[in-house]
């Protein structure tokens, strides 16, 4: 009889084990820092057709959506044809700031390249994208 209880005891605890690690996470519903302090007004730039050997410059404008100055620490291209460059001074809460990214359309074809963004005290680096299409 212990045999039999001890056994649907043990089958129990496996059955409940089982169905509770089964069971999905709930989903996180948490926004990143980077998301309640900067908005903005575009992440992807298309900079339509450009001419051969005319370089291109595209500005992405942002908002302080948070209640402290906001500080670029670093912009980084994705490669060395694009050179960007952004606001130095601290933007204040409620104001914006711009980050220009100037690509040096040598190559022939359809363009898409990034450059990361981190701001200072967030760990979170930013993704902006420039695309577009460079004709002879």
């Amino acid at each position: 009889m212990k045999k039999i209880l001890l056994s649907i005891a043990f089958c129990t605890v496996a059955f409940v084990s089982y169905s509770y690690a089964q069971t999905a996470p709930a989903a996180q519903t948490s926004k990143s820092p980077l998301d309640s302090r900067v908005k903005f007004k575009s992440e992807t730039i298309d900079f339509g057709t450009a001419k051969q050997n005319k370089p291109v410059t595209v500005q992405f404008v942002f908002t302080n959506t948070g209640t402290t100055p906001l500080v670029i620490e670093n912009a980084r291209p994705s490669c060395g044809c694009t050179t960007p460059n952004y606001t130095q001074e601290p933007v204040l809460p409620g104001k914006e700031g711009k980050i220009t990214a100037t690509y040096n359309a040598a190559v022939v074809g359809q363009v898409s390249k990034t450059v990361s963004v981190k701001f200072k005290g967030i760990d979170q680096e930013l993704d902006l994208h420039l695309t577009g299409k460079v004709e002879p």
